[in-house]
């Protein structure tokens, strides 16, 4: 290779240094065109954040679980595995949503008439009346909005445009809308359920009237009727008596524990006490099997009195026995009956939760929110980019710039 080619690193610094008037300018332009982007076409970015309760980690949602006497086993999508923030950001993140988005602004700027908002939507050039007016505002709202969901249970949701007060409005009421959102299609779900179980309850409620109109209808025709003073006054005496039949039985049990046990006491007690202890213990075990005689009178006659009434009980009250037998023979139904209405009173609980699932934790404020990249930082950007620029031109023009021919001497 010739030597005379090779080009050394003092000739390649003459080369760029040559040129610095060129890259000055550079710098200076491409300053020129940050500060003119920073003062005339600001770019203001904005965050607010939604917090999604997980059932797992909800202290509500135990609360309702205790309440329901389900402990947590409330049957949720999360309780199944799934990610509550992941599917949040799936429902919200559609076109139907930045629709709404659309309206609730329109209905603000009709409202308030905020200078932001009258900017915003006049900068389409077409007429609110126009059907296609939302959709195109909306395809707008969704290069603005993005979804962040890196955060567990937190969903944030970031907005930006050229106007500090519009990125503000459109956080929160895009922070507004989803809760509204994400909390009305839980609730939609929650009251489809309900009002299934509304219905079936009132077929079962319609078959058990059958069942005791038709029930009654046979007794009318037979000539059967009811004698409720009768049948609740001896019903009442009834159990009394049953109740007085088992605290004596109780009693006679424990008697005979006791002498038993004094029995036992006798056969232990040591010869130097044995008078006297025989006297004190004899003297008791007496005392417990008069107690005893004297119960099982009573409880004999209690139990010819109860043999008696209950007797009579079915002799004055035909239509409480059939209507004990319509129920027997029905149990299935209302077994049916008594589970749907457990199953629409946690319902009711679930929505209690549903209700409160979806919150805001932070919404965005007019002095947090300041342009990016700031000033500083874009001059920066811009006198980087100038210089690689420069360099690189410079880098080309003398590549391909002709070689002059030396003459001859």
């Amino acid at each position: 290779m010739n030597t005379s080619d090779e080009i050394s690193l003092h000739q390649i610094l003459q080369i760029f240094t040559r040129r610095w008037k060129y890259l000055l300018m550079l710098s200076l332009i491409f300053s020129l065109g940050a500060l003119t982007k920073h003062k005339y076409f600001p770019s203001y970015p904005g965050s607010g954040k939604l917090i999604i309760k997980d059932v797992r980690n909800s202290q509500l949602q135990s609360i309702i679980g205790r309440a329901a006497g389900v402990g947590a086993d409330l049957s949720t999508p999360e309780s199944k595995g799934d990610d509550a923030v992941s599917r949040a950001e799936a429902l919200l993140d559609i076109h139907d949503f930045y629709v709404a988005v659309t309206k609730r602004l329109l209905e603000i700027k009709h409202d308030v008439n905020n200078p932001a908002l009258v900017s915003f939507f006049n900068s389409f050039n077409r007429s609110e009346n126009d059907p296609e007016f939302i959709h195109v505002v909306a395809n707008k709202l969704s290069t603005l909005i993005t979804f962040n969901s890196t955060k567990g249970d937190i969903l944030v949701i970031e907005g930006k445009s050229n106007n500090k007060e519009f990125t503000v409005m459109l956080v929160n009421e895009t922070l507004l809308e989803a809760q509204h959102i994400l909390t009305e299609r839980e609730l939609d779900d929650l009251n489809r359920a309900e009002n299934y179980f509304k219905v079936e309850i009132e077929g079962v409620r319609s078959r058990l009237d059958s069942i005791e109109t038709t029930t009654v209808r046979k007794m009318q025709k037979n000539q059967v009727f009811s004698v409720d003073m009768e049948k609740g006054e001896n019903t009442k005496y009834i159990s009394e008596l049953k109740k007085n039949i088992n605290d004596t039985n109780m009693a006679i049990t424990n008697n005979n524990q006791k002498i038993f046990e004094l029995k036992e006491k006798l056969k232990t007690t040591p010869a130097t006490n044995t008078a006297l202890s025989k006297f004190n213990e004899a003297s008791q075990i007496k005392s417990l099997e008069d107690q005893n005689s004297d119960l099982n009178l009573e409880l004999k006659t209690s139990q010819s009195y109860l043999k008696d009434f209950e007797v009579q009980k079915n002799n004055l009250v035909p239509f409480q026995y059939e209507i004990e037998k319509m129920n027997a023979g029905h149990d299935f139904e209302y077994k049916i009956y008594a589970s749907l209405n457990d199953s629409l009173a946690r319902i009711g609980l679930q929505k209690t939760y549903a209700k409160n699932k979806v919150e805001i934790l932070e919404m965005e404020r007019v002095t947090k929110v300041h342009s990016s990249p700031p000033l500083l930082i874009l001059i920066l950007i811009a006198l980087t980019l100038s210089q690689v620029i420069g360099i690189f031109s410079i880098y080309i023009y003398e590549l391909f710039q002709p070689t002059k021919v030396m003459a001859p001497y």
